[in-house]
Formats: structure tokens, C-alpha cells, sequence
């Protein structure tokens, strides 16, 4: 269910569930505490509370999602009714039973809340950004990358397979720091199947990649970067999609074996934003070696 620092109640409205009513787990929003880093970043227009959190939208039944022109209004068919302020939203996670209003859409898009869709085995569908995003370094790169007749996208796709090999290196790390560690028949293998061929053994649940997802979109969104970018020769660079895998590739690779069992969307929820602060920092490191690797490419 929705953290109650995350809604703000009007009179005459239905409180809050003080507890959760067993079976009714799909049939709830939760918002949890986002990670600590993506709190404190301005929104396009206006700023965040300090308790800021990202809201999940996962009902059973439809919700309409309307706006006050200072926060969304969530309502069910059964006429529960809950205010969700604005400045109290990092970023929106929902499912294809929300409906939403274009007053609300706009209202997202002003204040710097990007909106992702999940579909029905959790991977996202979509992305709304905000508006007027910030322009950044990275950003402009890239731009004038894939505007030079030069195969940018063959240089990317080396970069993207070297962010796959630090992605293994850290978990054979790992493993022998904590005294497990990979053989070297089993560590050429995961080599070759993740390095090589990007193929990954997940053992998390699906929604988890799309929140992972979600956020990853918000933090391009906030530095002004696109999904995609696309080179003169027509190939595109899935930035969003391939900054997220190497992201819920470190998590598979780390945490699998402590969440293999769960299936339940709050569980998963609740589990993300444990682990949305180390998500958030693989992103960066990730971003901040393309970054590098673009300034050397405009250089040179």
C-alpha cells in the first residue's frame, strides 16, 4: 500500500488501510522510499519534499488517475479516493489497469515526474518523460556522435560488450571475497554466454527489471538524455534499454539467490527500493564511462 507520507487525505475522504487485509495485495498501491540520490534532485519545475517517493500503481480492478493541478487523484470503482501530492512523487510505476487523465499526464510532465507502464510479466512498455529535461555534457556527446559519419554504433556496441566483462569481473570478485569462489570452467562459461553472447541466467522476478527500468529512465530523463539515439547509418543506441540490463545483470548476478522465490509484486516493491540506491549507483558508474568513452571519441 501507499507509504501515508506519500498522499495527503482531504476531508471526507476514505484514511488509509492501517494494515494490509490479506488477499487484497493486488488490489493496492504501495509507495516505497526511493533511493537517497534520486530524492534530492530538483524536478523540472519546482522541487521535491525531502520525503519524495516513487509511486506504484499495480491495481486489480481499474483506477482513474485524474489531477487537482497540484496532485493526482487516484480513484477506484468502489469510490475510494486518495490525493497524492505532487511534490511528494519521485516517479510513477503502473500497470495497464490505470487510467490516466490528461490533466494528470500534464501534471507529471510540469513537475518532473516521469511515468513508466509495465506490462503483464513486469517488463516496462513504456516511458513518459518530463518536460523541459536539463541539458548535460553526456547528452550533448552523444548528439554529435551519431551526427559524425563514423561507425559510433560499432564503438558503442565494444563499449557496451566491455560494461558486460566489469559487470562479471565484480561478481567474480564478490564471490571470492566472500570465500565462494567461481571456478574457472564455470567463470569461461558465464563469460562467453554474458560477455559474448549477452545472455543471462535471471533469477529475479520480472517486475523488478521494470522498475529497474523506471528508474533508469528517470535518471536520463533528469540529465537530459534520451532512450534512444540514432547514428546516420540508421542504427539506433538503446541507451535506456541497455543501461537497465546491465543494471538488473549486476543484481541477478548478486542477488539472485536472495529473492529467487519471490513472486509477489508488494514484495518486489519493497525489495527494489532496499536496493534503489545501489541500482541508482551502477547507473552512474555505467553513464559515467560512456560519458568518458564519448569525450575521448570527440577528441580524437
Amino acid at each position: 500500500m501507499i507509504d501515508p507520507a506519500a498522499r495527503e487525505d482531504a476531508p471526507g475522504r476514505r484514511p488509509w488501510p492501517a494494515r494490509h487485509e490479506p488477499g487484497a495485495a493486488s488490489d493496492r498501491w504501495q509507495a516505497q522510499g526511493a533511493h537517497a540520490a534520486h530524492g534530492r534532485a530538483k524536478a523540472a519545475r519546482g522541487a521535491r519534499a525531502a520525503d519524495a517517493r516513487t509511486l506504484y500503481l499495480m491495481p486489480a480492478q481499474t483506477l482513474h488517475v485524474s489531477s487537482t493541478g497540484e496532485a493526482l487523484v487516484a480513484s477506484r470503482a468502489d469510490g475510494e479516493v486518495h490525493r497524492l501530492p505532487a511534490t511528494r512523487l519521485l516517479r510513477v510505476v503502473c500497470n495497464e489497469r490505470v487510467h490516466w487523465s490528461g490533466p494528470a499526464l500534464v501534471l507529471c510532465q510540469q513537475r518532473g515526474i516521469s511515468v513508466t507502464w509495465l506490462g503483464a510479466h513486469g517488463r516496462a512498455l513504456g516511458h513518459l518523460y518530463p518536460a523541459q529535461t536539463p541539458r548535460v555534457e553526456l547528452a550533448d556527446a552523444l548528439e554529435a556522435l551519431t551526427n559524425l559519419p563514423c561507425d559510433w554504433t560499432q564503438t558503442y556496441g565494444n563499449w557496451l560488450r566491455r560494461q558486460r566483462l566489469h559487470v562479471l569481473q565484480r561478481w567474480l570478485a564478490a564471490r571470492e571475497a566472500a570465500g565462494q569462489a567461481v571456478g574457472s570452467e564455470e567463470a569461461q562459461r558465464a563469460k562467453r554466454a554474458w560477455v559474448y553472447r549477452d545472455e543471462l541466467a535471471e533469477h529475479l522476478p520480472p517486475v523488478l527489471h521494470g522498475m529497474i527500468s523506471a528508474l533508469v529512465a528517470a535518471l536520463l530523463a533528469e540529465r537530459g538524455l534520451a532512450l534512444r539515439y540514432w547514428s546516420l547509418d540508421g542504427h539506433s543506441i538503446e541507451l535506456a534499454a541497455d543501461v537497465s540490463r546491465l543494471v538488473w545483470a549486476e543484481l541477478n548476478l548478486c542477488g539472485g539467490a536472495i529473492a529467487e522465490a519471490m513472486r509477489e509484486t508488494r514484495e518486489a516493491a519493497a525489495l527494489f527500493e532496499q536496493w534503489s540506491t545501489r541500482c541508482a549507483d551502477f547507473a552512474f558508474m555505467h553513464l559515467a564511462s560512456l560519458r568518458a568513452l564519448a569525450a575521448r571519441e570527440l577528441r580524437a
